[in-house]
Parts: structure tokens; C-alpha cells; sequence
């Protein structure tokens, strides 16, 4: 019989933190992978811009057209800058989300080094009373 970890209600929470904060970087590791897709997509389409305007301008391209193209590009141009400042304030989330996973597994470790600690004294201390236990036996026995 093993002694009841008193503890155990504190690991319990502890592996339900390091769960939590598990799935909740793996859910911002989603959100960087989707993102980087749509910020590779979205320089793509701004090098396919300009590759465009450029055909154009040698074959020759009215004002207004140019403008249009200029317009186009400039929105790109936002819209990239956006998705990098979203991906540097996202990565910067997952630094912080990786720490406290790191802090959760290591409140949990401890908690389960101190019950690994309590049940090998709680074994020494068995082994020591089914020690004493048998000799008293023996000395009983030779006595008779």
C-alpha cells in the first residue's frame, strides 16, 4: 500500500496548467504558420504587381491605368507591412506562451520529484518495520 500524496490535488491543477499551456501554444504555432502562408501569399501577389506594371510600362500604359496599378500596390504594400507587425506581436506572444509552459512543467516536475521523494521514505520506512517486525518474530521463535 502506498501512502496518499497529500499534494496531489496541487499536481493535478499543476498537469492541468501545463495542458492548458500546451494547447494554447500549439493553437499560437497554428496561428504563425497560417499567418506566415498568408503574408507569403500576400508578397507574391505585390512581386506579381510589380512584374506587371512593369510589362505595362514598356509596352506603354495610359495615367490612369498607372494610377490604378500605384493604388493597387500601395495597398499591398500596407497590407504586408501589417501581416509583419501582426507576425512579430504574435511571435513575441508565443516567446511568452513557451515561458510559461517551461514554468509549468518545471511547478509540476517538482511537485512530482516531492511525491517520488514521499513514496521511496514511505517504502524505506515499511521495510524497516516488516524489518523489526521479523526479527521480532525470530527472537520469539528462538526462545521457544
Amino acid at each position: 500500500m502506498t501512502p496518499k500524496f497529500k499534494l496531489q490535488p496541487v499536481l493535478d491543477y499543476r498537469q492541468i496548467l501545463e495542458d492548458q499551456a500546451k494547447q494554447d501554444l500549439a493553437r499560437s504555432l497554428q496561428q504563425e504558420a497560417d499567418l506566415l502562408t498568408r503574408l507569403t501569399q500576400e508578397e507574391q501577389d505585390l512581386s506579381e504587381l510589380y512584374r506587371d506594371l512593369e510589362e505595362h510600362q514598356r509596352d506603354g500604359i495610359r495615367c490612369e491605368y498607372l494610377l490604378l496599378f500605384q493604388n493597387r500596390i500601395s495597398h499591398k504594400v500596407e497590407t504586408v507591412a501589417r501581416l509583419v507587425e501582426d507576425l512579430e506581436r504574435l511571435r513575441r506572444q508565443i516567446d511568452q506562451k513557451r515561458l510559461r509552459l517551461t514554468e509549468a512543467g518545471r511547478d509540476k516536475k517538482l511537485l512530482e520529484k516531492l511525491k517520488e521523494k514521499k513514496r521511496l521514505e514511505f517504502e524505506q520506512e515499511s521495510k524497516r518495520r516488516d524489518g523489526i517486525v521479523l526479527d521480532e518474530i525470530a527472537v520469539q521463535f528462538h526462545r521457544r
